[in-house]
């Protein structure tokens, strides 16, 4: 199979899924915003982040945002440490919606190839999008495991929160163990390894 056929069947099955978001519910925009949202960290859950992970315009992403908003599906609240920035998290109703994501019969169907399958795919994917990355101007995003700033213990005088407690080497934060599977908007992928022990 020729990478252009290979091209045209990942944008078939993107557009597959789009299409499932026309329920009359949400359009596939305010989908794409519960779904980041709801996979987001707290250092991501911003319009800003949200516009560079769909690369798109900020003003795009505000409107999906404004509509999930007066929907009830997302509430904002400022940042403790910064209270002119907002962060952005999923009502109630908005995790209820997310309960019946269109996304999910693509979720199935991944899940319906064998494990072997489903890593290459993994694999095959990532390498795509960090093509994808360096050839324009767009953000990379991922989770803390695969990212060269995860720190896999505190140091330091900081509590000990157990044998798995982490850090963030790029904000010096600790990372919550159910934070470190989420999505953040200062990843920086293993194999981009910092030189010298210093981060680029």
């Amino acid at each position: 199979m020729s990478a252009r056929e290979t091209a045209e069947l990942l944008l078939q099955a993107g557009r597959l899924v789009q299409a499932e978001g026309y329920d009359g519910e949400l359009s596939p925009a305010q989908w794409m915003a519960l779904r980041f949202f709801a996979r987001a960290n707290p250092f991501s859950r911003t319009p800003s982040a949200f516009a560079e992970f769909q690369a798109t315009t900020r003003g795009t992403a505000t409107q999906a945002i404004k509509a999930l908003e007066a929907g009830g599906y997302l509430v904002r609240q400022p940042f403790k440490t910064d209270g002119r920035s907002v962060s952005l998290r999923l009502t109630s109703k908005g995790k209820k919606a997310l309960a019946r994501d269109p996304f999910e019969v693509l979720v199935r169907a991944v899940d319906s190839l064998d494990a072997t399958e489903r890593t290459a795919m993994r694999r095959a994917l990532h390498q795509v999008l960090s093509t994808l990355a360096t050839s324009g101007a767009h953000r990379r995003f991922g989770v803390c495991q695969d990212c060269t700033y995860f720190g896999r213990e505190m140091c330091g005088n900081l509590p000990s929160t157990g044998p798995s407690a982490a850090e963030c080497l790029l904000l010096g934060v600790p990372i919550q163990p159910e934070d470190v599977g989420l999505l953040c908007v200062h990843f920086q992928p293993m194999n981009e390894h910092r030189k010298d022990g210093h981060h680029e």
